[in-house]
């Protein structure tokens, strides 16, 4: 295994997945000393994206070109603000459903005592665009088929949200705002997967998919569209943690190559837990190059709390963790310009998909 200290030549691709515990993120090298931070994640010491490029020698206000914020889902949101504070010169991007004034107003109301801001990235995104304002900066807005961003031998393209999807999410944008006399509600009772950001990413002669937390409908308009690039991604962040629901079999015959290097973060709440077995099987029937940042997700305890206690505590917006380990790593890294296949390195808990079956 290559030094986790030691970082990427200016000619040398990586992506890593950092996670799980508190939430996931995606680090990019795109060449040249460039990177770019796809969603944020935290632990005790902040945002771990930044932690990992200060372990390497890196200034990550001088190193991270572009923030891409996919959706408003609290393990991909914690630590966004301070990652825009940090990062001051990178350029952002985020789903424009997130931008539009009917929800920045409602963004904005929680300042209002109607509103409970636990466990609800909503309260980040008030931040972040707070963070922005300040600085004076305006975000790039993500919609489907359309560039975000350019620089160098990069390109990269959001393939989602659709304008269907972009419009069917406006239209839900009241049920957010509580009556007169309401008590608190949790927010959101939307569901931002359906304006998820999926990444197409290519470097040079690298092509990589970010699926986000993308679900099934969300895919089959992707590939549907006329629009997009006809290349084959060697690199696929899988979404939704691999949930059966996220999955749609024709991604990986048309937008994939065969056996692509595959990477997810597990998910575990209460007695849930992502991807089940099913789900890795079914993954590793689509490649042998399959990893987890973590493994072994059936063999912890599970809760023994009555289910009206469950439901008590997620109605009430509050998220109860286990102690979180540290954080695991999935790096990839590859020369541009060449033939030589991924390097695939794992730190921490991180493990090749099939030890989740055990």
């Amino acid at each position: 295994m290559t030094n986790k200290r030691a970082p990427p030549g200016d000619r040398e691709c990586e992506i890593s997945l950092i996670g799980p515990g508190y939430g996931e993120c995606v680090v990019l090298h795109i060449g040249g000393g460039a990177w770019v931070i796809v969603d944020s994640c935290v632990d005790a010491q902040g945002p771990r994206a930044l932690q990992y490029l200060e372990s390497i020698g890196l200034d990550p206000a001088q190193a991270v070109a572009l923030i891409v914020a996919t959706h408003w889902h609290d393990d991909h949101m914690r630590g966004m603000s301070k990652l825009v504070q940090v990062c001051n010169r990178a350029a952002f991007c985020c789903a424009a459903a997130l931008c539009e004034k009917e929800l920045l107003a409602k963004i904005y109301a929680l300042a209002d005592r109607h509103h409970s801001e636990a466990g609800s990235g909503v309260g980040e995104i008030y931040q972040t665009f707070a963070q922005l304002k300040r600085a004076e900066s305006k975000p790039t807005f993500a919609l489907a088929n359309r560039r975000i961003f350019a620089q160098g031998p990069c390109e990269i393209w959001s393939l989602s949200p659709s304008d269907s999807a972009f419009q069917n999410f406006l239209a839900s944008l009241g049920s957010l705002m509580p009556k007169a006399g309401q008590a608190k509600i949790r927010l959101p009772s939307l569901s931002p997967n359906k304006v998820a950001v999926v990444l197409w990413i290519r470097v040079e002669d690298v092509v990589m998919l970010l699926g986000s937390d993308m679900e099934r409908q969300g895919w089959v308009e992707i590939l549907q569209s006329g629009e997009r690039s006809t290349d084959k991604a060697s690199v696929f962040k899988v979404p939704h943690h691999g949930s059966a629901g996220a999955d749609h079999p024709s991604v990986w015959q048309r937008l994939l190559v065969t056996d692509p290097y595959a990477m997810l973060t597990p998910w575990r709440r209460g007695g849930q837990a992502l991807p089940t077995r099913d789900d890795a099987r079914r993954i590793l029937s689509h490649t042998v190059n399959a990893y987890a940042t973590s493994g072994k997700l059936w063999s912890r305890q599970q809760s023994h709390r009555p289910s009206a206690v469950e439901k008590t505590i997620r109605s009430a917006g509050v998220t109860l963790r286990t102690h979180a380990t540290s954080a695991g790593m999935v790096r990839l890294r590859r020369p541009l310009g060449s033939q030589v296949p991924w390097q695939v390195e794992k730190f921490g808990p991180a493990c090749h998909l099939e030890n989740c079956l055990f």
